[in-house]
C-alpha cells in the first residue's frame, strides 16, 4: 500500500510543483490563464488516473494536492471559469477519494463556503443565474461529494453548534436557490442531488427543524410548478424523495412521541419550546397539508418515474406520520387509490391492499372518498375534459376493487348509485359530438344480399353508438370496465333492478343512457353464464338475471314498435333496442323461434333504414338471431318465417299505412329471399295497386310502392333466366332475305323445262272390285247397336297446364302497371319502363299455348302506352321507352306488324330528331380532332339504332318500310357490325346498292365487285 502511494506521490508530484509555480508567476504577471488552464489539467488528468488505482490516495495525498489548488480558489476572481471549474473537480476528487471521512471540520466548513460561493454568488446575492452554468453544476457536484463523504461537512453531527447555524442556512439557501431559480435542468438536478446529501447526513432534529419551513416551501414550489416553466421528470423525482426524507426524519410519529414521554432538562425544555411542542406540530402539520394539496396534481403525471415517487412519498407518510399528519391523511388516500388506478403495476394494488389491511381508518376514509367520487361524476361527465372522465371513472373502480377486496359493506352507496350512473351517461352522451350523418343505403343491399346468404360471415359483434369516436374511446372503456367492477359487487342485482325500473319513466336522454347500461350489465352476466355453462349442467329454471334480461327485452319490443326513424337521439336508442333483442336470442337460443311472430318484422324493418349506423345494427342483430336460432344465414331465417313478415306488411298495408317503412322491409325481404318467397306476394301485390289507386298523387309514396315491384321484377326473372335462355323460341318472325344464286336459276329453269316438256297421259280409270255372289244380308251380318253414352269419344286435347304462381303475379304486375305510365314524375316513368323491361322476357319465355294466349293481349296493350313515352321531352325517359318497345318487340315478333307499320314514320322522325341532337351535343364536347366523352344524346341515338333494328329483325317491315330503313340506317353499315348483320339480312343486294351509292358521291368512279362474283365484268350505271 505505501508503494502505490509512493508511486502516486511521485506522480502528483511534479503537476502539483508545476501549478504552484505558475500561480505563483501569474501573479507576478509572468504568466497567463492558458498556463493555469494547462497546467490544470494535467493534474486533473493524473488525479483521474490515480483515483481508479484503488486507495491510492490519502489524506496525505490530498492535503499536499490541496496546497497549489489553494492559489487558484484564492484568486478564483481574476481567473477564468474555466480554471476554477477544473480546480473543483480537482476538489471533489480529493473529497471523495483522498479525505473521505477523515476531513477536519474546520476545513470542511470553509470548503462549503467557498462551494457555496462557487455555486451561487455571494452570501449578500445568491442568484444562482448571476454565475456560469458549468462552474455551478460542477461546485453542487462536489457538495453532493463532500456531504457525503464527510458526515455534512462537520454539520453531521447529533448536534449542531449554534455558530454553525448561519452556515447550514446559507448552504441550504444556496442549493434551494439552484433548485427553484436554477439556469437549466442539469443545475436544478446537481443542486437536488446536494440537498439531498445533506438532508440524509444531517442528524440534528433541531437543525433539520430549523431549515425544514424553507425546504418544504421551496420543494413545494418546485413540485407545483410555480418556479417557471415545466419541470423536468427526473427534477420531480428527485425533489418527491427529498421531500419524503425530510417529512419523515422531521415529523414521524416515533419522534414526537418519544420527545413528549421524555423528562427533559431546562435546556432541552427550551429547545422543546421551540419545535417540539404540541402547538409547533400542529401548526406544521397544516403547512404540510396545503404543500401536499398542492403538490397532489402530480398524480396525473404522464410519467411513471413521478408516479412511482409520489407514491413513495404518500405511502411513507401514512405509514410514518399517521399521527402526526392525521389531517394530511384523506388525501393522500384518495392520492394512493388514484396512483393505483393509472398503475400497470399490480403489486402496486397489492401493496396499497397491504397497507389498508391494517388501518380501517384508511377503509373508512376511501369509502367515503368514492361516495363523493360517485356523487361528482354527472357533473365530471358533463364537462368536455375526456382525460378528468376517464381519470374519475378509474378512480371509482379501483376504490370497488379495493373495498371488495376487503369485504367492505357498500350498502351506503345502494340509494345513489344507480342515479349517478345514469346521469352520468346521460351527461356524457350529450357532449359527445354528434356522429353518424344520415346516408343513403340504397347501395347496400347487395352487399346485404351476399352477406345474408354467406354463413362464414355473420356478423355477431355490435359496433358502438355511444361515445364512439376516438377522443370518447378511454370514458366508453373506463364505463365497461366499472360496470364489470359492480357486477361482481353484492349491490350488482338491486343496482340493475333500479337501473331497468327507471327505463319507462325517464326522458329519452335517460333511458338511452339506462338501456345502455343494463346491455352493459347483462352482457357481463351473460358471458359469466355462457362460461360457467360449459362445465356445468344445472337443470332449467328461471334466475333473476334472465326475468332481468326479459323486462329490457320487452321494453325494447316497445321502443322497436312505437319509433320512428327521426331523431339523432332516437336511432341510438333504436340500435340499443337490437343489441337487447340479439342478447335475448343468444340467451334462449333456438327457444327464441316463437319470439320471432313480433320481433323479426321490427329488426327488418330497420334494415331499410337510412342511417348506416342503425342499418348496420340491424344486420348484425338478424345475423345474430340467425345463429342464435339454428339458421345457417339469415335468408333461411326470413324464408322460414316469411308468413309471419308477409302478415306483419300486409296489415300495414290493407290499413292503407302509407309510412315508408313496410316497403322498405318488402323490399329487403324481397332481395334476401329472392323467387321462394314471390308465390306468397300476390295478396300484397293488389294491396300496393290499392294505395297507389289512392295515392297516385304523392310521388314519393308511388316510387317506394314501384320499388318492391321492381325488386319482384328483378328476382322473378334471375329465378326464370334459365328457363329462358333453354326455352324454345315459337315467336313468329319475318324470313331472313337470302339471294338467288346462279346454282338457285339454273335448277329453276331445270324444273320449268321438264315440266313443259312432259307428254301428255289419259287419266286411268279406278279399277273395278271383284266379282262376288250376291248373298242377302242377315241381321247377323251388322252388329248391335250399341248406347251412345258407351260410345268412346275421340281423343281430346292434352289439359293446358295451370300458370306458376309467379308467373300469374308478374301477369298481374305488368297488366296494371301501364296506368300509370301517365304519371307527371319523369323518374317514376323511367322506373316502370324499366320495370317492364325486366318483365316481358319472363311473361314470354314459356311456349304453352296459356302463354301465348295472355302474352300477346299484353303485348297489345303495352305497344301504344310504352311508344307515347318514346316522345317525352326527358331523355332518359325516352332512352327507357325505346329499350322497353325493343324488348316487347323481340318478345312479340310479327305479331306488332300492324301497330309498327302505323307509327313507322313517327319513329323515323324520332330518330332523326334525336340524331341531330347526338351530333350537336358531340360537337359541344369536342375539342380539335379529339372526339368528346358520349353522353346521355349519344345514349338515346344509340337506343333508337337498336330499336329499329329489333323492328327489322323481329317484327318485319313491309317495301316502303324497308325503303325507309336503309336511308336511315345504310350509311351506319360500315361503322357498327350490328347494323351490317341485320340490313345484309333483310336485303344484303340492297345494302351493296346504298354503300355503292355513297361511294360514287364520294368520288370513286369503279364499282365494288360483291364477294363470290369473280370472273364477271360489270357495266358502269349511273346512280
Amino acid at each position: 500500500m505505501d508503494e502505490i502511494r509512493v508511486k502516486a506521490f511521485r506522480a502528483l508530484k511534479p503537476p502539483c510543483v508545476e501549478l504552484s509555480q505558475v500561480a505563483l508567476r501569474y501573479k507576478g504577471k509572468k504568466a497567463t490563464t492558458k498556463d493555469i488552464i494547462n497546467s490544470l489539467e494535467s493534474l486533473h488528468e493524473k488525479l483521474k488516473t490515480i483515483s481508479g488505482q484503488g486507495n491510492a490516495l490519502d489524506s496525505k495525498l490530498a492535503d499536499y494536492v490541496f496546497f497549489p489548488l489553494s492559489h487558484i480558489f484564492r484568486d478564483s476572481k481574476d481567473l477564468p471559469v474555466r480554471a476554477v471549474e477544473i480546480a473543483v473537480q480537482c476538489l471533489q476528487i480529493l473529497i471523495s477519494q483522498g479525505w473521505r471521512s477523515q476531513l477536519l471540520s474546520e476545513l470542511g466548513k470553509q470548503l462549503l463556503i467557498l462551494l457555496c460561493f462557487l455555486a451561487g454568488g455571494s452570501a449578500t446575492d445568491t442568484k444562482v443565474q448571476d454565475v456560469n452554468e458549468e462552474l455551478s453544476v460542477t461546485a453542487f457536484e462536489c457538495l453532493s461529494s463532500l456531504f457525503r463523504a464527510s458526515n455534512g461537512a462537520g454539520l453531521g453531527a447529533n448536534s449542531i453548534d449554534s455558530k454553525d447555524i448561519p452556515i447550514l442556512g446559507h448552504t441550504v439557501t444556496v442549493m434551494l436557490d439552484g433548485v427553484t431559480d436554477g439556469p437549466s435542468v442539469s443545475v436544478r438536478l446537481s443542486a437536488l442531488n446536494a440537498l439531498d446529501s445533506l438532508v440524509n447526513d444531517i442528524t440534528d432534529e433541531d437543525a433539520l427543524k430549523g431549515v425544514f419551513p424553507g425546504l418544504v416551501s421551496s420543494l413545494t414550489k418546485v413540485l407545483s410548478s410555480r418556479s417557471g416553466s415545466k419541470p423536468s421528470y427526473k427534477v420531480l423525482t428527485t425533489s418527491l424523495g427529498i421531500l419524503t426524507t425530510i417529512i419523515c426524519k422531521v415529523i414521524n410519529d416515533g419522534k414526537i412521541a418519544e420527545s413528549s414521554n421524555v423528562q427533559q432538562s431546562p435546556v432541552m425544555a427550551t429547545k422543546s419550546k421551540k419545535g417540539e411542542t404540541g402547538s409547533w406540530v400542529t401548526a406544521t402539520s397544516a403547512q404540510i397539508r396545503m404543500a401536499l394539496a398542492n403538490i397532489m396534481p402530480l398524480r396525473y403525471h404522464d410519467r411513471s418515474e413521478v408516479q412511482e415517487a409520489l407514491m413513495q412519498l404518500c405511502t411513507s407518510i401514512i405509514q410514518e406520520c399517521r399521527t402526526s399528519l392525521s389531517q394530511s391523511i384523506p388525501i393522500l388516500t384518495e392520492t394512493l387509490v388514484v396512483l393505483c388506478s393509472h398503475s400497470c403495476d399490480a403489486a402496486a394494488l397489492f401493496n396499497l391492499g397491504s397497507i389498508f389491511a391494517t388501518d380501517s381508518d384508511l377503509l373508512d376514509i376511501m369509502k367515503s372518498s368514492l361516495r363523493d367520487w360517485v356523487v361528482a361524476l354527472p357533473r365530471v361527465m358533463q364537462s368536455n375534459d375526456d382525460t378528468k372522465k376517464k381519470r374519475t371513472i378509474e378512480q371509482i373502480s379501483t376504490a370497488f376493487k379495493l373495498l371488495e377486496s376487503h369485504d367492505m359493506s357498500l350498502g351506503v352507496l345502494n340509494d345513489s348509485m344507480a342515479i349517478n350512473l345514469i346521469t352520468s351517461v346521460s351527461a356524457a352522451i350529450q357532449v359527445s359530438p354528434r356522429a353518424h350523418p344520415i346516408s343513403g343505403s340504397s347501395l347496400e343491399v347487395s352487399h346485404l344480399v351476399q352477406s345474408a346468404n354467406t354463413p362464414s360471415k355473420l356478423a355477431t359483434v355490435f359496433q358502438p353508438v355511444l361515445l364512439n369516436e376516438s377522443s370518447n374511446r378511454p370514458t366508453m372503456v373506463g364505463l365497461q370496465n366499472l360496470v364489470s367492477q359492480l357486477q361482481d359487487t353484492p349491490m350488482s342485482t338491486m343496482l340493475q333492478q333500479d337501473i331497468i325500473n327507471t327505463l319507462r319513466t325517464t326522458s329519452e336522454e335517460e333511458q338511452l343512457a339506462g338501456l345502455w347500461l343494463s346491455l352493459r350489465f347483462l352482457n357481463h352476466a351473460s358471458a359469466e353464464s355462457a362460461m360457467i355453462d360449459q362445465y356445468l349442467n344445472f337443470p332449467p329454471g328461471q334466475d333473476l338475471q334472465a326475468l332481468l334480461l326479459d323486462d329490457v327485452y320487452s321494453f325494447s319490443l316497445d321502443v322497436l314498435s312505437q319509433s320512428t326513424f327521426e331523431g339523432e337521439d332516437r336511432w341510438r336508442l333504436q340500435a340499443l333496442a337490437l343489441e337487447a333483442v340479439a342478447l335475448q336470442a343468444r340467451s334462449h337460443k333456438e327457444d327464441f323461434r316463437p319470439e320471432l311472430v313480433d320481433a323479426l318484422y321490427p329488426m327488418l324493418e330497420r334494415l331499410g333504414s337510412k342511417n348506416a349506423a342503425l342499418q348496420q345494427h340491424a344486420i348484425t342483430c338478424v345475423d345474430t338471431v340467425s345463429m342464435a336460432c339454428g339458421y345457417p344465414n339469415s335468408a333461411s331465417l326470413i324464408i322460414d318465417n316469411a308468413d309471419y313478415l308477409v302478415n306483419a306488411v300486409a296489415l300495414k298495408l290493407n290499413t292503407f299505412d302509407i309510412s315508408p317503412q313496410a316497403p322498405q322491409v318488402l323490399v329487403m325481404m324481397v332481395r334476401l329471399c329472392g323467387a321462394e318467397l314471390i308465390p306468397y306476394l300476390d295478396d300484397l301485390v293488389e294491396s300496393i295497386f290499392s294505395i297507389l289507386a289512392c295515392y297516385h298523387g304523392y310521388p314519393k309514396l308511388v316510387e317506394s310502392l314501384f320499388t318492391v315491384l321492381n325488386a319482384i321484377v328483378e328476382e322473378a326473372a334471375k329465378s326464370s333466366m334459365r328457363a329462358i335462355n333453354s326455352s324454345t323460341d315459337t315467336t313468329t318472325r319475318p324470313k331472313v332475305y337470302k339471294p338467288s344464286t346462279i346454282a338457285d336459276l339454273a335448277s329453276t329453269l331445270r324444273s320449268n323445262f321438264e315440266q313443259n316438256n312432259r307428254p301428255l297421259l289419259p287419266p286411268s280409270s279406278p279399277p273395278s272390285p271383284p266379282r262376288s255372289p250376291i248373298k242377302p244380308l242377315l241381321q247377323k251380318d251388322f252388329p248391335p247397336l250399341e248406347d251412345p253414352e258407351d260410345c268412346s269419344e275421340a281423343p281430346a286435347d292434352p289439359p293446358v297446364p295451370a300458370p306458376s304462381k309467379t308467373h300469374t303475379l308478374l301477369t298481374s304486375i305488368t297488366n296494371l302497371t301501364p296506368s300509370h305510365l301517365t304519371t307527371p314524375s319523369p323518374p317514376l316513368r323511367t322506373h316502370i319502363l324499366n320495370l317492364l323491361t325486366t318483365a316481358l322476357p319472363v311473361l314470354a319465355s314459356n311456349t304453352d299455348t296459356f302463354n301465348t294466349n295472355t302474352f300477346l293481349p299484353i303485348a297489345a296493350q303495352l305497344f301504344s302506352s310504352i311508344t307515347a313515352r318514346l316522345y317525352d321531352h326527358e331523355a332518359y325517359t325516352t332512352l327507357a321507352a325505346a329499350n322497353a318497345l325493343a324488348t316487347l318487340c323481340e318478345c312479340a315478333g310479327d305479331f306488332l306488324f300492324t301497330r309498327m307499320e302505323g307509327e313507322w314514320d313517327r319513329l323515323l322522325g324520332l330518330y332523326e330528331r334525336v340524331a341531330e341532337e347526338m351530333r350537336e351535343e358531340t360537337r359541344i364536347h369536342s375539342t380539335g380532332n379529339r372526339r368528346g366523352p358520349r353522353g346521355m344524346k349519344w345514349r338515346v341515338w344509340d337506343g333508337m339504332i337498336q330499336l329499329l333494328l329489333m323492328v327489322v329483325r323481329d317484327v318485319g317491315v313491309n317495301e316502303g318500310m324497308e325503303d325507309g330503313v336503309f336511308e336511315t340506317l345504310g350509311g351506319l353499315a360500315g361503322e357498327r357490325k350490328d347494323v351490317r348483320s341485320v340490313l345484309e339480312g333483310l336485303n344484303a343486294d340492297a345494302l351493296w346498292l346504298v354503300e355503292e351509292k355513297a361511294r360514287r358521291n364520294n368520288g370513286s368512279e369503279k364499282p365494288v365487285k360483291p364477294e363470290g362474283i369473280e370472273g364477271w365484268e360489270f357495266t358502269d350505271v349511273g346512280l
